[in-house]
């Protein structure tokens, strides 16, 4: 914990910079190889997107599980992509259709479980005035490693002679070293075995009826995900549309990967230092101001630079959300139940992950996109009354 930049830290960001691969197959190329190679139904692609939502959603329980295990967090979490590994290499080797969904599925449920459990090690071997810098960096590198492999992944499956199960053994070897790289930073670092009171008995639900800040925490967190979630979807419709921008797809990768991305890599460093200084509740309004401008000028501008220019918002004020959602518990949570606190937060991102683009489309279908923009930023607004109510809670003083 004393050295700046730690055996433990240079783990960590090869784990993030490895894991961005599977991130961005999960979320783009899953997906696509179910539609053009699969002929998937409605039904299935409804499942392989919900994925992750799916693992958040059944984070306490799966927490319940994982706790009982004579492991560290860091180790489970070595298990666990191992499991992500060897359901992708089946998934890209099955020839049933449903085989195919489930062991998607199965490496997903595994891997959004990775969050909660290394959150521990973080509050433990990084101290509150370095947490954001240092896990800002892994969040970095992981983006950097989603757009290395977006762009390695497209352009192999834009060949003639492409074979989609290379995606997967990609995917899966990426799993393996990240596997490998939780092995190196559990041994790295003398964390103590867990011996705290099982989750069942000590933590999970019963939160909600111990802590009303975290309550009105959440409740502020689901308000604000839903509203911004819903857009997420329709980001790419508005600009494909042929009633709307009709972009060409130059244009619609500028916009959504290289201006997105872009602005997110470099905000992130920023908003590591800004977490470790800042009081987390106006660190959190800060970041919905960002991301509320960001949605009312991307859905309202009929321009390039216009929508540029909300990608970039966007950006910038996901850098930061990204690290808000993975760190916020640690201000919150007394030591040692962080998990049990991540694993809650997580259970809800799931409810809002998996319901909130169906809202999406449906408000759009009923207000336009300038609508659901309103409407978003209305919600996101919203939530930033709210969390402003929590802030006098002791806790989130630093």
């Amino acid at each position: 914990m004393k050295s700046s930049f730690s055996s433990f830290q240079i783990f960590d960001s090869w784990r993030g910079l490895v894991q961005g691969v599977l991130e961005i197959g999960f979320s783009v190329f899953v997906l696509l190889i179910a539609i053009r190679w699969w002929d998937a139904t409605p039904v299935h692609k409804g499942f392989l997107s919900g994925g992750m939502s799916v693992g958040l959603l059944l984070t306490p329980f799966l927490s319940s599980t994982l706790s009982n295990l004579k492991k560290t967090e860091v180790g489970i979490s070595s298990y666990l992509m191992i499991l992500t590994g060897a359901s992708l290499l089946f998934a890209g080797f099955t020839s049933s259709l449903f085989l195919f969904v489930c062991s998607c599925m199965v490496a997903q449920v595994c891997l959004s479980q990775i969050p909660n459990m290394i959150l521990k090690a973080y509050a433990r071997n990084y101290s509150a005035e370095e947490r954001g810098k240092k896990v800002s960096i892994t969040l970095a590198l992981s983006t950097v490693g989603g757009l290395i492999a977006s762009y390695a992944f497209g352009s192999y499956l834009d060949l003639n002679n492409a074979d989609y199960c290379w995606i997967f053994v990609w995917m899966s070897f990426s799993a393996f070293v990240a596997a490998w790289l939780l092995r190196k930073m559990d041994a790295s670092i003398p964390i103590v075995k867990n011996n705290l009171p099982s989750f069942k008995k000590y933590g999970g639900f019963a939160l909600l009826r111990e802590d009303h800040i975290f309550v009105r925490v959440l409740a502020a967190w689901m308000l604000l995900g839903f509203g911004a979630i819903m857009t997420f979807p329709l980001r790419i419709e508005y600009l494909s549309r042929e009633n709307q921008m009709n972009l060409s797809n130059r244009d619609i990768a500028l916009v959504a990967v290289v201006a997105f991305f872009g602005a997110k890599i470099i905000s992130t460093f920023f908003w590591g230092k800004l977490f470790d200084s800042m009081h987390f509740i106006k660190f959190r309004v800060l970041l919905n101001m960002f991301m509320g401008i960001a949605i009312l000028i991307y859905f309202n501008s009929q321009s390039i630079i216009g929508i540029l220019t909300g990608s970039v918002l966007a950006g910038i004020g996901m850098g930061g959300a990204n690290l808000a959602w993975n760190l916020w518990v640690t201000k919150l949570a007394p030591s040692g139940r962080e998990k049990d606190y991540m694993s809650i937060h997580m259970s809800f991102t799931g409810i809002r992950g998996f319901l909130a683009p169906f809202a999406g489309y449906w408000v759009e279908s009923k207000v336009g996109f300038d609508g659901v923009s309103v409407i978003s930023a209305l919600m996101i607004a919203g939530s930033a009354l709210l969390f402003l109510t929590c802030m006098t809670d002791r806790r989130f003083y630093i």
